[in-house]
């Protein structure tokens, strides 16, 4: 095949020359000769052309996560909804089937929902956390298999290789949504994923000030995934994409820092939950969890994200909600500031109350993702929210 268009991994070298990378704003580049202009423009090969089409930025950042994510590449999208839409656009006609987990971002779901349908695609749900379910779903033809692990904003774990082997078995592909778990936490596509997608708002930008996603996995899958940006000019832009350059070297130190802190709070709110002040705790981390088993086998720690149902119901868990002091309320996660969201007003608020309780969220439910600020600090804050 021809050298992709998208970044691939390359071998590590000396440090030479400028150490933090320069950033090119520019939309267009002049060219040698005619020729030249002719292969840059049909994609024969990658070069600074014009900026839809790619550039030097956002391939360099693209390479470092296909190494991470232990891909043949990866394809940067504007942000993580871009992602994981570009995903299934590119490989979906009508009348193509896709089996999208109950359990999945809310966003996801509308999506799927609302345009995928309007495509004539056809949609239907199963349960992440239920094989035979899926078993039987998948006793009809589906191309796609769309779910996440760890399950946002529940934190209840599925079991990837089982539902990989199944869709496989089926002549399905699988969409895994890595935004929870990124490695080193979790290497989705060596447990037999076809293609990762991911907020690359989260994690991998870190500091709440970048918004962007990616899709990896393997050449033959990434090809579509490439061309269809292309066409449609949902490229990660110049500055975001410098930005993740600069996030990258503290990624790692910044996801263990931020799961070790997360597994101390969680420990500590456990104890407000047997004391009666929280109805539930769910962390992967914890030895009470129901997937424990799972975490153990495919995941190396719970992660930075945690989820308490309050007593009360939504009413009770807005009080609480507006007495945080130092976590804030906001939505997203992965950043280094702690994050306190109501999913039922966030993530999940296109879903119905219906919906909410299939998917296992309770009205009650905050979820907590930690930053950096110790894990004694929050739990100091979230102790005077329940009591205040």
């Amino acid at each position: 095949m021809s050298e992709p268009l998208y970044g691939v991994p390359h071998g590590h070298g000396p440090l030479l020359g400028p150490l933090s990378p320069p950033l090119v704003r520019s939309t267009t580049a002049g060219q040698p000769d005619a020729e030249t202009l002719r292969a840059l423009g049909a994609g024969e090969r990658p070069g600074e052309f014009y900026q839809r089409l790619g550039h030097a930025n956002a391939r360099a950042w693209e390479s470092l996560v296909a190494a991470h994510e232990g891909a043949d590449g990866a394809v940067s999208f504007a942000s993580g909804m871009a992602a994981i839409s570009g995903a299934l656009l590119a490989h979906l006609k009508p009348g193509d089937r896709v089996l999208l987990a109950e359990e999945i971002y809310g966003g996801t779901s509308s999506f799927a929902l609302a345009d995928l349908v309007r495509f004539g695609v056809v949609v239907d749900r199963f349960s992440a956390l239920d094989l035979a379910g899926l078993q039987a779903q998948l006793a009809r033809p589906a191309q796609w298999v769309v779910f996440e692990s760890p399950i946002n904003p529940t934190l209840r774990v599925a079991d990837i290789g089982a539902i990989t082997g199944l869709a496989k078995a089926a002549g399905a592909r699988t969409l895994f949504d890595a935004t929870f778990a990124p490695p080193p936490v979790q290497q989705a596509l060596a447990l037999g994923v076809d293609l990762v997608a991911c907020s690359a708002t989260k994690f991998y930008g870190g500091h709440s000030d970048v918004l962007a996603g990616f899709v990896a996995g393997c050449h033959e899958l990434l090809g579509p995934v490439e061309h269809f940006r292309r066409r449609t000019g949902g490229l990660l832009a110049p500055d975001p994409a410098w930005l993740l350059l600069r996030s990258w070297p503290t990624l790692e130190l910044r996801v263990l820092a931020q799961q070790a802190a997360a597994q101390r709070l969680a420990e500590g709110l456990a104890a407000e939950a047997r004391a009666g002040r929280l109805l539930d705790v769910s962390y992967p981390g914890l030895p009470a969890h129901p997937d424990r088993a799972l975490v153990a086998r495919q995941m190396r720690g719970g992660g930075a994200v945690l989820a308490v149902e309050l007593p009360g119901g939504l009413p009770g868990a807005k009080r609480a909600y507006d007495r945080l002091q130092r976590i804030a309320r906001a939505p997203s996660l992965g950043g280094v500031e702690s994050l306190a969201t109501l999913p039922a007003f966030t993530t999940h608020a296109a879903l119905t109350p219906a919906q909410r309780q299939r998917a296992g969220i309770p009205d009650g439910l905050m979820r907590i993702a930690v930053g950096l600020e110790g894990a004694d600090v929050l739990l100091d804050d979230i102790r005077q929210a329940l009591r205040g």
